[in-house]
């Protein structure tokens, strides 16, 4: 019974800094401070450490030795690298999805895009990237392709992680509503070719924005 409270607070822990880090509430090249955040949360060093371990395991904080664990600070190669093996896995995916798609699935997938639009409406980001988040889930599992899952959960939460940076630029947001309906109707379609060339379409959009902001950041500044 020990073992497993230990365990559920263990996860609890782990849960609270992944939303800390995607909502930014932990910024990108942060040093995770644990007696800090051990006070924040009311929790020991103990699950605080395994939540962190964890979250290096995913690739979301890295260790540096004689220094501790920093959220994860991407640069602009890392981010191309990331959407490149995105981009290739989710198009096959829409290819692969779309004969097994039922036409209440479909709704489903609608329904998703419907909540996005009402979240963009009232400028709530973070409803907005869950709804993100599920639609493209939806269509992954529908492959019923285990390895193609699979792979694409591994990199799933440093997508999420990449993607709070999109979220904040208005255009790919607005883009982003532009383009949903239109994978939608490639869905309605059965159109398999038109979907992939405009889920590609989509994720290459993000990719470019996320580069800029980077690349922008980077540039040294003029006084």
């Amino acid at each position: 019974m020990q073992a497993i409270k230990r365990s559920t607070l263990n996860q609890k822990t782990y849960k609270i800094l992944l939303d800390m880090l995607f909502s930014s509430e932990i910024p990108m090249g942060s040093q995770l401070e644990e007696r800090e955040l051990s006070d924040k949360l009311g929790v020991s060093r103990t699950p605080l450490r395994d939540a962190i371990s964890q979250l290096v395991r995913e690739g979301l904080v890295e260790y540096r030795p004689y220094q501790g664990n920093f959220v994860k600070h991407w640069n602009a190669k890392q981010v191309e690298d990331l959407y490149t093996v995105r981009k290739s896995l989710e198009m096959l995916a829409i290819q692969l999805a779309i004969p097994k798609l039922s036409n209440e699935d479909i709704d489903a997938i609608a329904d998703i895009l419907e909540q996005a639009h009402k979240a963009l409406e009232a400028d709530d980001l973070a409803a907005f990237g869950a709804c993100d988040s599920q639609f493209h889930q939806l269509i992954i599992h529908k492959t019923g392709n285990e390895t193609l899952i699979n792979s694409l959960e591994r990199l799933s939460l440093q997508i999420q992680m990449v993607r709070t940076l999109a979220n904040r630029d208005p255009y790919v947001v607005k883009r982003t509503s532009y383009e949903r309906p239109r994978i939608l109707q490639a869905l309605r379609d059965r159109d398999s070719e038109q979907a992939a060339f405009l889920m590609g379409e989509h994720i290459e959009g993000v990719k470019e924005s996320v580069v800029n902001q980077i690349r922008s950041a980077e540039k040294p500044q003029i006084v």
